[in-house]
């Protein structure tokens, strides 16, 4: 028994019915993806910083800079600049390396030569939809993933 010509159209509509329906779901996902790379990536910057401090035995900086073209370093002074490669940068994050997000706020993180951070400290990431994370640094320099806006089944709400 073979197929007509019909049934392979209707076959194919009810595919790309179903397909469309799909799509907002999936565009979604990714965003929220998307975020969570982005804040595990400061995340793990934080931690590498403090590791680097107590290994290092000097401070070590989290600097960070918001909005349109927005970075985050970890640097061996303040005021290095994240947004191009420099000698104080041991690593650096770009928003072109994150996109559909943004850093929305973020202050310089100092932790100090045995990892503790000189005070606490966040940075509040966006997607395009709405949805927040925060990334948390403690007293004791660990740093954690919140959710501030938006639902997320990954980290808990802040």
């Amino acid at each position: 028994m073979g197929l007509t010509l019909i049934e392979l159209v209707i076959a194919l509509a009810v595919l790309v019915v179903l397909g469309a329906l799909a799509l907002p779901s999936l565009a979604a996902r990714l965003e929220q993806q998307r975020l969570g790379t982005a804040a595990e990536t400061l995340l793990a910057d934080i931690n590498e910083a403090r590791f680097e401090a107590a290994h290092q035995g000097r401070a070590m900086h989290i600097v960070m800079q918001a909005g349109a073209g927005w970075c985050w370093a970890v640097a061996t002074i303040a005021s290095c600049p994240c947004g191009q490669a420099q000698d104080c940068a041991l690593r650096r994050a770009l928003g072109d390396d994150h996109a559909g997000v943004v850093l929305v706020q973020g202050a310089t993180l100092h932790l100090q030569a045995n990892g503790q951070a000189e005070a606490p400290g966040s940075a509040l990431l966006e997607s395009r939809n709405g949805s927040q994370l925060r990334v948390d640094m403690q007293s004791l320099g660990r740093a954690r993933i919140c959710a501030a806006r938006g639902a997320s089944t990954r980290y808990p709400p802040c």
